[in-house]
Formats: C-alpha cells, structure tokens, sequence
C-alpha cells in the first residue's frame, strides 16, 4: 500500500465532524485547479506583474503544489483536528502559512520575500508548540522560534547588501545590476544566502528544530516538510545569477546539500520513531534539492521540490495507518559483496535511461564535461539502491541480471522526463557549470557509503551507528513523553 492510499484511509476512517463545512479546502482546491489551468494558459515570458509579486509559470508552477498540499493537509485535518480546543487557532496558522508559502513563490520584491519569509518564523514555531502546557511542544517551539529567525536575520542581511550592491530591490533586476556591484559585498551577500537557506532547510549543522518538531500535529508536520522547508530552494532559485557570480557561495551550497545527503540519509537509517525518520530523510531532500541548484539545474530542483513534497506529505499523513496495519518485517537476506556485483547493471540502466532522455550526459561525452555528469551518476546510485533493496529479498540471480535493468532503466527515464516536463512548464533554463574536482567527491562519498550500508558495515560499526544516531537526536527538552493539556501530539 502506498503512502497516498495510507493518507487516504487514515482520513476515511475518522469519524465525520458533526457541523463543519470543509469550505476552505474546497476553496484552496478550486484554486489549485485554476493554477493548473493558468500555468498551462500562460506563455512563457516575463509574466504578470501585481505590485511586489511577479506571477510567471514558475510561481504558477509553485503555487499549484503549495495549494494541492494544503488542500490535502486541510481535509486530513478537517477531522483530525476536531475537538481540538485550539481548533480555530489551528486553522488560522494553517490558512497564514498557506498564503505565506505562495507569496514565497511569487515574490520579485525582495522586502516581499522577506516579510513572506519572517511570517513563516513566526508562525510556524506556534504551530509546532500547538499543544500548549507540553512542556515538549513548548521546548520544540522555542528551538524552532530560535532557529527560523536566525536565519530570517540572515536572509535580512544578504538581501539588504544584494540592494546596497546592486540599487536594485527586484530578483529580477539582479543579473543586470551585479556587473556593476562591488564584487566583496556580493560575496558577503551570497554568503548570507546559503547560511539562511541552510537554516531553513534543515541542512546540517542546523537541522536541530526541524528534528525537534515531532510534537507537532501530524498534518502540521506534512505541510512543514512538504511547503516551508524547501523555502530555501526557492531563494536559491531567485538569486541563481547571484551564485553564478560568486563562485564560493556555489561551492559552500553544494559542500552543505552534500554533507546533508550523507547525513541524512544515514541518520534516518538509524532512527527508531517514524517521524523522526522522516525529518531526517527531508533534512537529506533538501540536500539534494540544494545541490541541484548548486550545479545549475533550477527545473531539476523544481521538480525535486514538488515531487518532496508530494511524497513526504503523503508519508505523514499515511504514518498512522501505516504503523496499525504494520506486520512483523520479513527477514532480511544477507548481502555479500561477491553478491552486489549484480546491482551494477540496473545502476548502469537507470543512469543511462536518466542521460538519454535529458540529455545531461552529452557535454561530458562531447569533451566538455559539465556538471550534468553529476544528476546522470546520483541516478544511477538510486539504481543501485534499489537493486540493492531487492537483493535483500533474496530474488533470483536472473530476475536482478535481467528484468531490474529494464525497470530501473524506464524509472531513470521517467524520472528525466518529468525534470523536461517542469523545464518546459516553468520556462527556466539550466546553467551548467565545468565539471571541477570537488564536484566528484560527492557521487564517491555516495557510492562508499552505499557499499557500507549494504554490507550492513553501519551497524557493525558501533562508533558509526551512534554518531549517525544521535546526529538526528533532539534537544532532550523536546522529547518529553509527559503531557499535560496536550491534545494532539
């Protein structure tokens, strides 16, 4: 059963909310709807321009994903919240940060952004300390509070030195005002710019609040990890022609969505609680999706962003229904390393259908390696993945040798063609860089610690189980199992 079809039963099988209209998530529905028909409608172009907001396929693009998680959180929410003390109180900063996420999308005035931005700092920590008397919640809101309005202070600085260096307040005027820029303040700005993306992101060293926000309710949690976590990916791709003139910010933004792809994706491996699982493997996302901008591919990390979102929404809302239809797991078989040799050929698979339909691979093959080599190599390590997955099922030698190659190489270009599919919806065009040394650190990193996880060398190794454990661990102050006036936990 798929995280969807989980979220789906976990909402029919609540009992109806006697007396309340689900108005306003039919209302952000029918605006989903009219955002999808606009983004198909609109030409590419410069777009619409309402005052501080520029409403181009982009934004379109963005708000269409924001509405739809809303939508879906809001009728996940309709009955889970009922009863709830504080229930309008909830939807009030459900309704704040939903208009907040899609000023984010569409802001082309920075101190719009910036207000968008800080309105999520702020009511955000609220909602994660919903249950008010929880000593938890309360500990886990004022981490959060801390945090998002560090990196609000950051954003503040970064966007107030880009206007002192340019003259200019639009993201859009940026690529015209920097050659005249002071080269220092622009570096600093940058600078700025990742530290805040990295914080709201959830990047290592600062993904401690996001971590800490298990005491939220869960449909808070899905809307948080689906449409405001990723703010981060958006300001990277407003300020791109920022980060193409400041080569240091681009390789201070690829070294930290790295280190969260590594750290990530291990700690979430060594978690016990379903949630805290999950932060980990966004606080992992986010890494990816920062990396994909750092390369120059805003339509893959679009894509990414919308695709997060979309899974990992599903995935909290399912979690309930999930663990109380759970069975005892199947027993694992052991994988030896003479064993693995047979994950190469759906790795090869899945990076070729990856590169023969984007095209990524063709520059480094024409002699002018770029960093395309880098999406085509991170897709064929999810090819080894999920060979490895089935090796661990004991499947036959010729089912792995045959039949996976030919599945992981229509998952690579399915996965490719919905990255052209939002490059032609969104109209933004990539911007891929030489391919560098420091670049191919990253796929090694991924494959070296690919082998160690499949050879289960992770939890062999005490030392590495327990940093990767408490790598994710909480504030103690937030894990408090007491709750005193708590009503959803």
């Amino acid at each position: 059963m798929t995280g969807f079809q989980t979220a789906t039963r976990s909402v029919q099988s609540l009992p109806q909310a006697p007396g309340r209209r689900p108005g306003l998530r039919h209302l952000t529905g029918a605006a989903a709807l009219a955002a999808v028909v606009a983004l198909v409608a609109l030409p590419v172009g410069d777009g619409i321009v309402l005052g501080p907001l520029t409403i181009d396929r982009a934004a379109l693009f963005l708000a269409t994903a924001v509405l739809g998680l809303s939508a879906l959180v809001q009728g996940f929410a309709w009955r889970y919240m009922d009863g709830d003390r504080d229930r309008r109180g909830f939807d009030l900063r459900l309704g704040i940060l939903t208009l907040a996420a899609l000023v984010l999308a569409a802001a082309d005035h920075m101190l719009a952004f910036l207000v968008a931005w800080s309105v999520v700092a702020l009511v955000l920590p609220r909602a994660i300390g919903h249950a008010r008397g929880w000593a938890a919640a309360d500990a886990a809101a004022s981490l959060a509070r801390r945090s998002l309005i560090g990196g609000t202070v950051l954003l503040g600085v970064g966007l107030l030195l880009l206007w002192l260096a340019t003259g200019g307040h639009r993201f859009s005027g940026l690529a015209a005002g920097l050659p005249a820029a002071d080269p220092m303040i622009i570096t600093l700005a940058a600078l700025a710019l990742v530290a805040a993306v990295v914080v709201q992101c959830a990047l290592p060293p600062a993904h401690g609040w996001l971590m800490a926000s298990m005491t939220a309710p869960t449909p808070v949690s899905a809307f948080m990890h689906a449409g405001l976590v990723n703010a981060g990916g958006i300001l990277m791709l407003r300020t791109l022609p920022v980060f193409e003139a400041v080569p240091a910010a681009t390789v201070a933004a690829f070294a930290m969505g790295s280190l969260a792809m590594l750290i990530g994706a291990a700690a979430s491996r060594a978690q016990t609680g379903v949630k805290r699982g999950l932060a980990a493997s966004t606080s992992a996302q986010m890494g990816y999706m920062t990396v994909q901008a750092a390369l120059g591919f805003p339509g893959a990390a679009l894509a990414h962003l919308v695709l997060h979102g979309l899974y990992k929404a599903s995935l909290f809302l399912g979690a309930g229904s999930a663990l109380a239809g759970a069975h005892a797991p199947r027993p694992s078989v052991p994988v030896t390393a003479s064993r693995l040799m047979l994950a190469w050929p759906a790795a090869i698979a899945a990076g070729a259908g990856f590169a023969l339909v984007t095209g990524k691979l063709d520059a480094t093959l024409g002699g002018r390696a770029d960093t395309g080599a880098i999406l085509v190599a991170i897709a064929g390590l999810a090819g080894l993945q999920l060979a490895t997955g089935v090796l661990r099922t004991g499947a036959r030698t010729m089912v792995v040798l045959l039949a996976l190659p030919v599945a992981a190489l229509i998952a690579g270009g399915l996965y490719g063609a919905v990255i052209l599919i939002v490059d032609a919806l969104t109209g933004v065009a990539a911007a891929p860089q030489p391919l560098a040394l420091y670049h191919l650190l990253l796929p090694v990193a991924l494959l070296m610690g690919w082998g160690g996880i499949a050879l289960g060398l992770d939890r062999r190794a005490a030392a590495a189980w327990t940093f990767f454990a408490t790598a994710a661990r909480p504030a103690a102050a937030t894990t408090s199992s007491v709750t005193k006036g708590a009503s959803h936990a």
